[in-house]
């Protein structure tokens, strides 16, 4: 018997402009659920330039690679250079000042120019291309600015097919779509895959369990980025709401029954950036609904999965029987999967 590369867990990219807390919270979740091997963190993008935000997003992203994510080679984080800033919240910028009691800085920062982050297409592109068809998923939690970009980008549109599904979590007032009507309108029309949307009301429903930051992230680690965040957004204590978060759970976990699910049909744009829904049993956009029964579940998930240990990231195999005629179509399947596996990681930008 030989050991041979399976199928790794669905993947999960997640774009955001990162101005509120909860999208900071999205992206522990994912981890949360990839240290229980249930998906995968393929790429971490920003839809607004801001240095610091980026900093601070690659000390999260190695936080949760456990202790070798310092020194590994992980995907850049994405950024563009295009646009308007975003005005970088404090959240942010103050976790990167904390030291410990020796004086040394709490987070190694190891993003501190432009070449350090990724042109966003440029890294959906190349990692979008290592996936299996239908074994990745996209939340976006920010406005739809590089979305839209890529579906003119060289080489990207083809690739998106691959995705599962699209899940937009459209913010507070709806103010993702709002901040770029004219992206979001793009996506609603054009976007190939299915798209499942989380709105306000949804996040507004399952506000985080502030508490947890001084219990369980505490307990997980004395030094935890996320819950640095967490304190420094708001004055404690506060439960902020999971409009990013609830996208990231349906994409994890699609089939656990966490929400309800509106009928099939299309979503559009009005003039005034509202959102339009008409009913359509072919349509292929459907929004996620809060579900009273399962709000005690949901919170209770958000606090377990969000504060998890970091674990290193595990490895996938499967058995393949040297003798067996079908060995040939496995093994070939198994070498697709090491050459996707070695796809050219993202271009950085130049300084």
């Amino acid at each position: 018997m030989q050991f041979r590369k399976s199928k790794p867990a669905p993947g999960v990219f997640i774009d955001s402009d990162f101005s509120t807390i909860d999208s900071v919270l999205a992206v522990a979740l994912i981890y949360g659920m990839q240290d229980k091997n249930e998906c995968r963190m393929v790429t971490i993008s920003m839809s607004r330039s801001s240095l610091p935000a980026a900093a601070y997003l690659d000390v999260v992203e190695r936080f949760f690679h456990g202790p070798a994510g310092n020194f590994s080679q992980l995907p850049a984080i994405g950024m563009p250079d295009r646009g308007a800033p975003l005005a970088t919240p404090a959240a942010y910028v103050t976790p990167l000042k904390r030291t410990k009691a020796d004086g040394s800085p709490a987070y190694k920062v190891q993003v501190t120019r432009m070449v350090d982050t990724a042109d966003p297409c440029t890294l959906f592109r190349n990692y979008l291309e290592a996936q299996y068809d239908g074994n990745t998923s996209f939340v976006l939690a920010g406005p739809a600015t590089n979305l839209a970009a890529a579906l003119d980008f060289r080489g990207l549109k083809p690739l998106i097919p691959r995705l599962k599904h699209l899940v937009f979590a459209t913010g507070p007032a709806d103010g993702n779509i709002r901040t770029d009507v004219a992206a979001a309108k793009r996506i609603f029309a054009e976007w190939p895959t299915p798209i499942v949307v989380a709105r306000e009301d949804l996040g507004a429903s399952l506000p985080f369990p502030g508490v947890s930051v001084d219990k369980e992230f505490a307990a997980t680690s004395p030094d935890h980025p996320v819950a640095d965040a967490y304190r420094a957004y708001k004055t404690m204590p506060y439960d902020a709401p999971s409009w990013a978060m609830t996208a990231a759970l349906y994409a994890g976990r699609p089939n656990a029954g966490y929400f309800k699910m509106s009928d099939p049909g299309v979503f559009s744009i009005k003039a005034d950036g509202t959102l339009a829904f008409t009913p359509a049993p072919d349509g292929k956009h459907q929004s996620l609904i809060f579900d009273p029964s399962q709000k005690d579940r949901i919170l209770a998930d958000y606090v377990q999965l969000a504060s998890a240990k970091p674990v290193p990231p595990r490895r996938f195999f499967k058995k393949v029987d040297a003798e067996d005629p079908k060995d040939d179509a496995a093994k070939a399947d198994a070498d697709a999967a090491d050459a996707k596996e070695a796809a050219e990681p993202a271009v950085a930008k130049p300084n």
